[in-house]
């Protein structure tokens, strides 16, 4: 029988991804007042088309912030997919989760590894996040930080190598 879980977590906007959307807004706001400045002094209306432009430009950035990540788990495979705006998604990463080298929650004594390429797909929260360190062919070695829910967490438990599963139980 196939053990099969899925989960789907929003990423939450943090300080960086505000200040984007007010720079948007801002130089939206802007280029929009500039092209209507210039159809009043040139008289030629087409101009206009550019501000329609402007403004689709906008709203189409501030919503490509909008960011998901799904986790697909199927016996010992993971898939991360990134889902952007509702509209298109890019698939991240997938493993085995009998490639796991280490796994468990994300604390602050988590020692940080500059030689592991991170793949960070979790809801930007900081609360209930694990890592997962594995080496990959695409990547070499790899840190993966993500939020899964108890029924993704219970599938990649149940799959894990026995000696990491006992050090993490």
């Amino acid at each position: 029988m196939d053990n099969f879980a899925e989960y789907m977590v929003k990423k939450q906007p943090d300080s960086s991804d505000r200040m984007k959307t007010v720079l948007i807004i801002l130089a939206a706001v802007l280029l929009s007042a500039a092209t209507v400045f210039l159809v009043l002094i040139t008289k030629i209306p087409f101009i206009l088309i550019v501000t329609c432009a402007v403004l689709y430009g906008a709203y189409f950035l501030i919503t490509n912030q909008s960011v998901e990540y799904e986790y697909a788990v199927t016996n010992d495979e993971m898939d991360v997919d990134k889902i952007i705006a509702k509209r298109k998604r890019v698939h991240l990463i997938t493993v085995s989760t009998k490639t796991f080298e280490a796994f468990g929650p994300v604390s602050e004594d988590l020692a940080e590894d500059d030689n592991r390429t991170l793949v960070l797909c979790s809801d930007n929260t900081g609360e209930g996040e694990y890592y997962a360190d594995l080496s990959t062919e695409a990547y070499g070695p790899t840190r993966i930080i993500f939020t899964p829910n108890a029924a993704v967490l219970e599938t990649i438990t149940a799959a894990l190598p026995p000696q990491l599963r006992r050090s993490i139980t």
